[in-house]
């Protein structure tokens, strides 16, 4: 009887120690508000909107120690649009993110689909330097004036350990929505960045590259690479906290564009947005600050771009080829738990030149909404 006694409080003891090196977590976030905007040219419109401050989302996250300080992990999220329940985007049951990933002492490598190092989405982003950064609205975030990566598929990042407040990271994508073709008729992403955090002193450097050869002009040659700079900086003095950011794109998309709406063909493509492979090269940067108040963060920021659509296919209406992007945000955020909080935003837009003729450029909004963390 005492050996069952020792053989049951062995295998109990084995469990919880197997237990305590693996672990699964079910995550989420809810979040939804009310619009109310108006785009030149079109209706003022009151809307439900989705994911304004935190994208809709739930996941599945866990970790495995291996010993030795080594581990496997794994992230599996979908994205959705709470109004609807519609998925975020059709075709993929994770589409924000699937990564499975071993690290160590020696740092981390991980495997599947994310975002880019400039992009503010998933794990792997080190974009900073504005206190909005993506959220919100075009009208006043970074979109306004800023062209950032995306979600890639097929794509391998590496994550270095943490040398005094430095990090190192580095990614590729073998084909940012699928490598089935030859290796030169995919599309490839290229990123290197480092960052610096202090505690108050945050800093990031972000080289990125989209080869764009899965991209073909009109008369079948290749695009140019889009080449993307970028760099962030934000110090917190405890009463209140300053950001900057500076952003060069050579051959890049327009910034500012809700480009959903075209890739979905709802709408016209505008003259100035038919590119031929070329691109724009422009200059962004951002000031913004941050505060608590009232139990709650009060936060801004505004942003200015300027520069030269390199395609010569469009000669808009004024034969203009230089444009130049104003925005301005702000927002207060107030938590009423650890896990929920309540929200209001207001953003304007305008945009000068060339870009004139891009109404998503061009507004004003205002939101209200509440969030859930799970």
């Amino acid at each position: 009887m005492k050996k069952l006694v020792v053989v049951a409080l062995a295998s109990m003891s084995a469990m919880g120690i197997v237990q305590a090196q693996s672990d699964v977590t079910l995550y989420g976030v809810l979040d939804g508000g009310i619009t109310v905007s108006k785009l030149k040219g079109d209706d003022t419109k009151v809307q439900m909107s989705n994911g304004n401050l935190y994208g809709n989302r739930w996941g599945l996250k866990g970790t495995e120690e291996l010993g030795g300080g080594n581990y496997v992990g794994f992230v599996l999220e979908q994205g959705f649009k709470m109004s609807s329940g519609a998925e975020h985007k059709t075709g993929k049951a994770f589409s924000r993110q699937t990564t499975l990933k071993v690290g160590g002492q020696w740092g981390e490598i991980g495997l599947g689909r994310f975002g880019g190092l400039g992009s503010d989405l998933g794990s792997y982003s080190m974009l900073g330097g504005t206190p909005l950064m993506t959220g919100y609205s075009i009208l006043g975030d970074m979109y306004g004036s800023f062209y950032l990566t995306d979600r890639y598929d097929n794509s391998i990042v590496y994550v270095s350990p943490n040398f005094g407040g430095w990090k190192l990271q580095m990614m590729y994508s073998n084909g940012v929505t699928g490598d089935d073709s030859k290796w030169s008729r995919n599309g490839h992403y290229y990123g290197v960045g480092v960052a610096y955090d202090s505690g108050a002193l945050k800093t990031n450097l972000i080289y990125e590259v989209l080869d764009n050869k899965n991209k073909k002009q009109i008369d079948g040659s290749n695009y140019k690479a889009t080449q993307l700079l970028n760099l962030g900086m934000s110090y917190d003095f405890g009463t209140i906290k300053i950001y900057g950011a500076y952003e060069l794109a050579i051959h890049s998309p327009l910034p500012g564009v809700d480009w959903k709406k075209y890739e979905a063909g709802t709408n016209v493509i505008p003259p100035i947005l038919q590119s031929t492979g070329k691109g724009a090269n422009f200059n962004a940067f951002s000031l913004g600050a941050s505060a608590p108040l009232w139990g709650g963060t009060l936060m801004g920021q505004t942003q200015y771009a300027f520069g030269k659509v390199k395609d010569k296919m469009n000669p808009d209406i004024s034969g203009e080829d230089k444009f130049n992007t104003f925005s301005i945000g702000a927002a207060y955020v107030y938590p009423i738990s650890k896990r929920t909080g309540l929200y209001s935003y207001g953003g304007w837009s305008t945009a000068g030149k060339a870009a004139k003729l891009v109404n998503d450029l061009r507004g004003w909004t205002g939101i209200f909404g509440m969030y859930h963390r799970f």
